[in-house]
């Protein structure tokens, strides 16, 4: 079976947040709802006030921050991380929704291979 997702334990000097990784579990598994097939990857920092997003099919270089001064209006941070995860598929490119091989097929790459983001979306 594959994994949809990945979540990333923000660490500190007494060990990882354990509210910190189950909010970002809960972010990617929303995500993973709305865009199906796609390897989100998420990472909550409370400390920082900030989730992470990104898609790891197209880039471990690109993807979001999104600011939250408080981290526990749970409803609102899952708009702005579904939000953010149509617009990272947008910038490629690719359909909201379901993955679908055949768009990746397609997608241009630079020259060591990385996908190439399209900067005008």
């Amino acid at each position: 079976m594959e994994c949809s997702q990945t979540v990333t334990p923000t660490w500190t000097g007494e060990g990882p947040r354990l509210l910190d990784l189950a909010l970002a579990k809960r972010l990617a598994e929303h995500l993973t709802r709305h865009y199906p097939g796609h390897l989100w990857a998420v990472n909550v920092d409370s400390h920082q006030g900030v989730a992470t997003i990104q898609n790891m099919r197209l880039s471990g270089r690109w993807g979001f921050v999104l600011k939250f001064p408080d981290l526990t209006y749970e409803d609102e941070i899952a708009r702005e991380a579904m939000r953010a995860g149509g617009e990272l598929l947008e910038r490629y490119r690719l359909s909201r929704g379901r993955f679908r091989p055949d768009e990746y097929e397609i997608l241009r790459t630079n020259k060591i291979g990385d996908f190439i983001l399209d900067a005008a979306a």
